[in-house]
């Protein structure tokens, strides 16, 4: 019974950290889009494709680690899905090549087949 009880405390510590690094990822999020833009992202990566300066658009390679950022694990069709929604001026196409490029930087991380997520050691949470 006792170790029942350390083990639903345990839990709920857990629970309560990952809420809170949710959290913090959002805030952070919300933050990033409050900076100016550089020709690097917030790891030090250069980001691809060319910035619409006028308007301060993100890119591709922008665009779509802010969305993974804002969560635990995407999956490519999550990010079709929210490039076709969020930024229509986006092609789609470059999706693929995009998702290759930031894996092998190391800014993105291939969990399974279609299926990503930010490496803890980036996505500033401590996990």
């Amino acid at each position: 019974m006792r170790a029942e009880q350390e083990v639903a405390f345990a839990r709920s510590l857990f629970e309560s950290a990952d809420t809170r690094a949710e959290i913090s990822q959002r805030v952070a999020l919300e933050a990033e889009e409050l900076l100016p833009h550089t020709d690097q992202d917030q790891t030090g990566t250069p980001t691809s494709g060319k910035r619409a300066q006028e308007g301060g658009a993100r890119t591709l390679g922008e665009e779509l680690l802010a969305f993974a950022r804002a969560r635990r694990r995407i999956t490519r069709t999550e990010i079709v899905e929210h490039l076709s929604s969020a930024r229509p001026d986006i092609k789609i196409t470059g999706v693929g090549p995009e998702l290759t490029r930031l894996t092998r930087a190391g800014v993105l991380l291939r969990v399974s087949h279609g299926t990503y997520a930010i490496p803890s050691s980036t996505r500033g949470d401590g996990a």
